[in-house]
């Protein structure tokens, strides 16, 4: 037994640790704990989502198990079979792949490796812009410019030339096809593969590049053989993004994809996906518990599949750049890793060679029945030939002294192509500002700003933007700007790279499963649409874009500077708000005008919460409109006035986010590039 003198003693050895610190060491302790609870949100929010779609959905669940992954029959309440829809998802997206990715990845290395600075940094700008662009804008320009011209030019053009192959058989008849679905798509996500693997690849050491160059390889041979052997998990991490990016896109894929329920091989036929069975039907679901059911259902698994791919790719993004940052060079692989990428990149490959060739088979036997000998003149058959001229030449001149002559005509052929892809993704993006520009500026009166929507203009919507986004800053900024804080001054180590790596995953969920966990939690139990709701679902979208963005201007504050507040006795949150958060100030604000941009330019989370409204509305606790849900409808209408009128709204919000993102962009360019 210890006598009470003994237990005096040892007591305070017991004592709470901030016992004997002082208020301000207090004040610190605390405030790191207060920030680490703010930058937790999106974790909480990511397990939230996934809970309550998987909650709300559990009547469809329980009544028809998995057949509503596999069934194609969708008919509610009999069948709630969905594979319609996922095979529509799939294709749309792997379509958009095969188109965007040779570009994105070309236009990267271009920007990276081949062209002047001067050059590089103001078309890198333009590319990135593309991602600012509302998809409801790209869905309009879908509809009413690039379906018609694809229906009269492109759809006759495939048919007659590779009308043997199933993708190209038929169809064609509706200008809205899969095809068009996955264009529009790969315009959408080529600024994405384009900035990632630009990231990556500048990532890669200097002095790699040098070795190979001093060895006698040209600039092409490095590249291929050193940057991009380097960066390849980097930019199979940012196609797998834009893949995620892809599969969750809602309001352009509505507008061009034509919304069929049934399965063709033929791209030149309509097609469905998630997303857009979502925007479609919900009206129809809000009094109808199963239907209700099956598409929170459909949510469900748009957010599993979401989740898993984007994790993925930001899984890879990381490890990459990790390694090739790590003291200078890249880092060995795990054996096991390196084993799992070379098993899989073969059967990739090979599957690949074995799809071409059928393909190529079934084209060449086609085109010989029908046109014999000048069949050798077709598309196919020329690209073949092409390629099997240039592989003799290369083998024959191989160890001759023409060697080093064909060697300068490949790198100078590859720098040219890889320069027509930069080219391609600037021409893309000029052709839809000047196209929307004119066509808004025609349509453009001064009674767009006098009259609501039932009167013919546009007052409710340009009125009930800035409500929305008022409600979402008011719950993203604080989140996000704190979360930021703590990400930056306190989150080392593995839960910090844990908690960004959920923001980054929570910033590419789909904003149409968003909306629909907004539905669930914020609509249901009150049974009404509101402004709350549409501006709460935009604030949980603001909260990873605003969060990240903080910790990089803040991490780019000299450490300097917080060293000497300290030293000359201030306390860490003293130092933090007093010095570090102003000092960093431009960049911050920098950040919350591009997470303002991106939600005014967002629709689907709308259809699910505010609900949109034609009359004029104020109050935030009825149903609002927005200006992207009045594009959305005079978009979809047949009448050429409201069509016009889709135009003008189009300009304004256009002008309103390309602003906003350009002087954010410059801002951030401009203020930190010396530091």
């Amino acid at each position: 037994m210890l006598t009470s003198t003994e237990e005096s003693n040892i007591a305070p050895d017991f004592e709470h640790p901030l016992a004997k610190v002082g208020f301000g060491e207090k004040l610190d302790y605390y405030f790191q704990y207060f920030a680490m609870a703010f930058a937790l949100v999106t974790l909480c929010i990511i397990a939230w989502i996934g809970l309550s779609l998987f909650q709300q959905s559990s009547i469809t669940r329980h009544q028809f198990g998995w057949s509503m992954l596999t069934g194609r029959l969708w008919s509610i309440p009999i069948s709630v079979g969905s594979w319609a829809f996922i095979y529509g998802s799939l294709v749309s997206s792997a379509l958009s792949l095969i188109i965007a990715v040779p570009i994105g990845v070309g236009a990267a290395i271009f920007l990276s490796e081949i062209a002047p600075t001067k050059i590089a940094n103001p078309i890198g700008f333009l590319i990135e812009l593309l991602a600012a662009v509302p998809s409801v804008i790209y869905g309009l320009w879908g509809l009413l410019v690039m379906c018609p011209w694809l229906k009269y030019n492109i759809y006759p053009w495939l048919t007659a030339n590779f009308g043997a192959l199933p993708l190209f058989s038929g169809g064609g008849a509706a200008p809205v096809t899969m095809l068009a679905a996955g264009l529009i798509l790969a315009i959408m996500i080529l600024p994405f593969i384009t900035s990632v693997s630009r990231e990556v690849i500048r990532s890669v050491p200097r002095a790699q590049r040098e070795a190979a160059l001093g060895l006698g390889a040209t600039r092409w041979e490095m590249i291929r053989s050193v940057v991009l052997s380097a960066a390849r998990s980097g930019i199979i991490g940012a196609i797998i993004l834009a893949l995620g990016r892809a599969i969750g896109e809602t309001m352009a894929v509505v507008m061009v994809i034509g919304n069929s329920t049934t399965i063709s091989a033929s791209l030149l036929d309509p097609g469905y996906t998630m997303p857009a069975l979502l925007a479609n039907e919900f009206s129809e679901a809000f009094n109808d518990p199963v239907h209700r059911s099956a598409l929170l259902e459909i949510a469900l698994v748009l957010f599993v599949v979401t989740f898993i791919v984007n994790a993925l790719a930001r899984l890879l993004i990381i490890i990459t750049t990790k390694n090739m940052t790590r003291v200078g060079q890249a880092s060995t692989e795990h054996p096991a890793m390196e084993r799992i990428r070379s098993v899989g990149s073969g059967i990739l490959k090979w599957l690949i060679i074995g799809v071409l060739t059928l393909f190529l088979c079934m084209q060449t036997i086609s085109d010989v029945i029908h046109n014999g000998a000048a069949a050798i003149f077709h598309p196919v058959e020329m690209i073949f030939l092409t390629l099997i001229v240039v592989r003799f030449i290369t083998e024959a001149t191989r160890k001759t002294h023409n060697w080093g002559y064909w060697r300068k005509l490949n790198n100078g052929s590859m720098q040219f192509l890889l320069g027509m892809c930069a080219m391609v993704s600037c021409i893309v993006l000029g052709f839809l500002l000047v196209y929307v520009s004119v066509q808004g500026a025609q349509a453009m009166h001064l009674s767009i700003f006098q009259l609501s929507e039932q009167e013919g203009g546009m007052k409710n919507g340009l009125l009930g933007t800035p409500i929305l986004v008022l409600i979402a800053s008011i719950i993203g900024i604080p989140f996000g700007l704190i979360g930021g804080i703590y990400l930056s001054e306190f989150g080392g180590g593995k839960f910090g790279g844990m908690l960004r790596f959920a923001a980054d995953v929570l910033n590419g969920i789909p904003s149409v499963v968003i909306g629909m966990f907004a539905y669930a939690v914020f609509v249901l139990p009150v049974q009404h649409f509101s402004a709350w709701a549409g501006g709460a679902a935009l604030g949980i979208m603001m909260i990873p874009t605003i969060m990240r963005t903080t910790e990089e201007m803040l991490r780019l504050v000299p450490t300097s500077l917080r060293e000497a507040s300290l030293g000359l006795g201030a306390t860490r949150m003293r130092t933090i708000l007093s010095i570090v958060l102003p000092v960093a100030r431009g960049g911050v604000m920098t950040g919350i005008l591009l997470a303002i941009a991106r939600i005014a330019g967002e629709t689907a989370p709308l259809l699910f919460t505010a609900g949109g409204n034609q009359l004029l509305s104020y109050h935030p606790n009825q149903q609002i409109s927005s200006m992207t849900m009045l594009i959305y409808r005079f978009a979809i209408n047949g009448d050429i006035t409201q069509n016009a009128m889709a135009w003008s709204g189009a300009l304004i919000l256009l002008l309103l986010v390309l602003i906003i993102s350009i002087i954010s962009r410059f801002a951030i360019r401009n203020k930190y590039a010396l530091h």
